[in-house]
Formats: structure tokens, sequence, C-alpha cells
């Protein structure tokens, strides 16, 4: 049976070529009727598409591949109960994230908020010199080490930062000095200057930084979330920064997006917001059709996906 793709994320027009070279049909999403033949590949993702997709008896999806690294927003029971294959694009956003993770925190310690704050006023004021922390100076706690966080802690360590991680188990990790588990890290936190979210979202994750975690703070230069939204309570961020706990935070993620606009966060001046954009960078699309066809070429040969394959009921 011919293997026919549903692309419901951009392809470009070399990948495209590279399919029909390889005798794959591809449907775009305006262009799909249902009860047409049978779709047997997901490329993408729609919400409302999607799982009409799956649930349409007349097609046949065995494989799912997404444009995103996490998988939370996907009907992942759906998924899971069809039994079919899920590939994600684990990796591919890693390093662009690394970079603005960077940027984050450079704007914080090296003053930048301030000086964009008095250029508006049109002031030439010079900050105090203790008030500007180096970088190779802070401990750094990264909650998440998989692709993300090593090349979080990769940039770090070029500045000579002391890089602690946090994970499921505490297993070591290459690029970290020191690793906790979820359930106990008490002991990195309290070295922390900075701390980076960076976990994918699980029942474990969800709301892992709330008020309890925030009470163990003082003083905290930096809180960056580029993990899940639904990581951080936002009402115990808010009491949190009231109280400086944390002084400074930098988020790219919030658990209802977009933001809403009477929300305080967009009034608080050590607060930095992005719209979700840290892993965007111009050669997005090309890395997931690396993955994407690199899993293609092995699965019209023996049926097997050997790269990012993520498991449904686990999330990750």
């Amino acid at each position: 049976m011919t293997e026919r793709i549903l692309a419901l994320q951009p392809l470009t027009a070399d990948h495209l070529a590279t399919l029909r070279a390889a005798g794959i049909d591809v449907v775009s999403a305006t262009d799909y009727q249902p009860g047409g033949a049978p779709i047997t590949i997901l490329y993408g993702w729609q919400k409302d598409l999607g799982p009409q997709v799956i649930k349409d008896p007349n097609n046949q999806v065995h494989w799912l591949q997404t444009h995103s690294a996490g998988v939370d927003y996907l009907p992942l029971d759906l998924i899971a109960d069809q039994h079919i294959k899920l590939t994600n694009s684990r990796g591919v956003f890693s390093d662009a994230i690394a970079e603005t993770t960077i940027g984050y925190l450079l704007y914080f310690l090296r003053g930048f908020d301030i000086a964009l704050e008095n250029q508006a006023g049109h002031f030439w004021s010079q900050p105090k010199r203790a008030s500007l922390p180096t970088l190779s100076d802070q401990t750094v706690v990264i909650y998440g080490t998989g692709s993300i966080g090593q090349a979080i802690a990769k940039l770090l360590n070029v500045f000579g930062t002391t890089v602690l991680g946090v994970n499921r188990s505490g297993h070591p990790v290459t690029g970290f000095k020191q690793t906790a588990s979820l359930t106990d890290d008490a002991q990195v936190l309290a070295n922390a200057d900075i701390v980076i979210n960076d976990m994918p979202a699980t029942d474990e994750t969800n709301d892992y930084f709330n008020a309890d975690f925030f009470n163990r703070l003082d003083g905290l230069h930096v809180f960056v979330n580029v993990g899940r939204g639904k990581a951080v309570d936002l009402n115990a961020l808010r009491a949190a920064l009231n109280a400086h706990q944390v002084i400074n935070a930098a988020l790219d993620v919030v658990e209802e997006e977009p933001l809403p606009k009477d929300d305080p966060l967009w009034d608080f001046p050590n607060v930095l917001l992005t719209p979700h954009q840290s892993g965007f960078a111009a050669n997005n699309l090309d890395l997931t059709f690396k993955i994407f066809h690199e899993n293609l070429t092995s699965y019209l040969k023996d049926g097997s996906l050997t790269v990012n394959v993520t498991d449904p009921r686990q999330g990750y």
C-alpha cells in the first residue's frame, strides 16, 4: 500500500520533492477530503482536524510526526488506543532555546533592563558596579537535563558558570557538575542564583514551581521558564516576585496562552515575557524534516522508527 501523508505543518518544495521521489503521496490540510484515499501518516498536528482524521474509519493512520518537542497538547489516550506510533521534534529547538535563555540571563544580570528604561526617559545613569553580577559567578540549577537542558548547560559552561541539574532520578548527565532528583532537590536548590525550567509536561512536573517551591528561595536572581506553562503556578510566582524571593523572571511559556491582557505580569518591570518563541529559528523546518525523513527511510524498509520515538502514555 502506498503511504499517504497528510501535511498539517509546512513542507518546503525540497521536502515535497524528496517525498515524491520516494513514491509518497502528500496531501495538504486544505486539499484533504474525508473519504478519499486513506491517510497513513500525519506530519504535524491541527487540534480540530487531527482527531477527525484519526477517528475516520476510512483512514489508517499509524504514525504521527510532531513539529514540537512536547506532546502534551495531543490527545495522547486516543493516539495510544489507536496504536499510532509517535515521534517528536526533540533536539530541533535546543540550540535556539539555549541561546535565547542566555539572552534572558544577560538581559537581567548585565543591566540591559535598566538601560532600556533609562533610554526611554533619556537618562544617562550608570548603575552601581555591585548591581551587575557576571554570569561566570552564578550557580544555575536547570530543571530538565534532556536535549534542551544539555544545550543550555553547554553554553553556560563556556561562561564558567556552575551548572547543576535536576531530573527524575538524579542520574548524572554530561555538562552538569551535580544532579539531583525531582523529589530531592534541596541541596542543589540551596546554592542557586538562577533557576531554569525546561521540563516536559507530566503529572510530576505540573505545578512543580508552586508556593512551596518559591518559599524555599530568598533573592533568586532570575527564574526562567522555557519548558511548559503548566509547570509554574503564576499566582505563586507573582507572590514570589512581590516578596523578592525571586528578583527577576523570564517567561516564554505560560499556562494560558496568549497571556490574558489584564494579567498583572505584563506590568511587572522585572519580568520579561516572550510569546512562546524561544525555539524559533530559520532552520526549524529543515531539522524537523531531517528527523522525519530518517524515520521514513527505516519505516519504508522494515516498519521501524528509530529517532525520537515517544511514548504517548508517558508523554515524552
